[in-house]
């Protein structure tokens, strides 16, 4: 039982998650990091904690390295033990961060920081999930019209979609420059908000390529002949970047790619070449409150936006059934995308063990994500903020820098 202010402590939404042992040393220079023993610890003591009451120590039997029951555990370095499979469902079934704080009784600070702990491990599992991919031969993306800080710097998430299982591959985020029409008020508002903070420029256009590289990393003509396709809308940008893209070029020069271009005012059906995405977007508008229409849980900043788009596309394609009156056809990813038993493994022990992603590759979207480098407005503009962050932990950072280690 966790310890609060030297009283026991029981939260009423405190889940019963099993402990998870360390499954390797701690000490890259150790054989036990890469490769460990079968019985490569001992038991070394244990203290108490605040936030998680006594815990396990271990030592390493070869370098003497000690870890305990949280190094790996979702809830590492947490001051304040949150309910983070409870959230996980609030978050998705449309609550704001302040009304999943009130429910659970903690600050909108720690629901934060859950969230974040939650991102980056759906992060981690679409990391490996994209590992074990099967090669494509079609896939579809679009953009979903947002906005972050208030409706004067609208936002796209453009989400590349696998079309057979609908399994999200690739979300990333750009902010622009309102436009439409606007009243002389909001014109004198935007232009003092972007006399302290400027969308930058051709962001858009970055966003939209790094989607175009990123997605040749599955695509792939089929093998017995024939072409891939890629499916988006008519929007310029999509057909300019492809079309420059050196692979896409010669691809489409021997007839092995082909790019179609669906407008997006036709219906929305399942007849609708483009009904992979837009049924996403449907599905994002739903269940994210800050993306409903209307809405007043604005999204606040970029980097949060993008760690609960995550955790959508993380629910989308491995907790959900790939439909609701076929639940024996699986997961979303699980139709014709990953393998049904990674799937499984990573959804099993999802909200207990980080996940380790050693010789994993890291796409850039997600990369700049992980450590929070995506720009975002000020909130508090009319006092003089010109910018914000979000602070990555350093054991967060070593778990993606251990992407780039490769087993011996």
């Amino acid at each position: 039982m966790p310890f609060h202010g030297g009283k026991a402590f029981q939260s009423p939404f405190s889940e019963v998650l099993p402990v998870p042992i360390p499954s390797h040393c701690a000490n890259p220079a150790c054989a036990n990091h890469l490769a460990p023993a079968r019985r490569w610890y001992v038991r070394f003591g244990s203290y108490p904690t605040a936030a998680h009451g006594p815990v396990q120590r271990y030592r390493c039997r070869r370098c003497g390295s000690t870890a305990s029951e949280q190094t790996e555990s979702l809830h590492y370095f947490a001051k304040r033990r949150v309910p983070l499979r409870a959230l996980w469902d609030s978050l998705l079934a449309g609550a704001s961060l302040r009304e999943a704080a009130g429910r659970y009784g903690v600050s909108p600070m720690a629901v934060q920081g859950a969230l974040l702990r939650l991102g980056r491990q759906a992060m981690a599992a679409q990391l490996v999930l994209l590992r074990e991919l099967s090669p494509r031969t079609g896939v579809v993306f679009d953009g979903l019209r947002s906005c972050v800080t208030s409706a004067d710097y609208p936002c796209d998430l453009t989400t590349v979609v696998e079309p057979q299982g609908e399994t999200v591959l690739t979300i990333t985020h750009s902010i622009t420059r309102r436009g439409g029409r606007q009243t002389a008020k909001q014109k004198r508002r935007t232009a003092r908000k972007y006399a302290r903070w400027r969308p930058e420029a051709g962001a858009m256009q970055r966003d939209i390529s790094r989607v175009v590289r990123e997605l040749f990393d599955y695509l792939r003509p089929p093998a017995g002949g024939g072409e891939a396709t890629i499916d988006t809308d008519e929007h310029r940008l999509y057909r300019s970047i492809i079309e420059r893209y050196p692979p896409a070029r010669h691809l489409r020069a021997a007839g092995r790619l082909s790019h179609l271009r669906t407008s997006s005012r036709l219906p929305r059906t399942a007849a609708n070449r483009l009904f992979a995405v837009n049924y996403l977007d449907r599905l994002l508008r739903h269940r994210l409150k800050e993306h409903t229409r209307e809405s007043i849980a604005i999204g606040r900043h970029a980097v949060m936006q993008m760690h609960r788009a995550w955790m959508f596309g993380w629910d989308h394609n491995a907790r959900r059934p790939w439909r609701v009156r076929r639940p024996e056809a699986g997961r979303h990813a699980e139709q014709g995308a990953c393998p049904a038993g990674v799937v499984a493994s990573l959804r099993a022990a999802f909200f207990t063990r980080r996940i380790r992603l050693r010789a994993t590759p890291v796409p850039e979207s997600i990369r700049r994500v992980w450590v929070g480098e995506l720009a975002t407005p000020p909130l508090r503009w009319r006092v003089g903020q010109v910018g914000t962050s979000v602070t990555v932990p350093a054991y967060a950072r070593r778990d993606l820098a251990e992407a780039y280690q490769h087993a011996p």
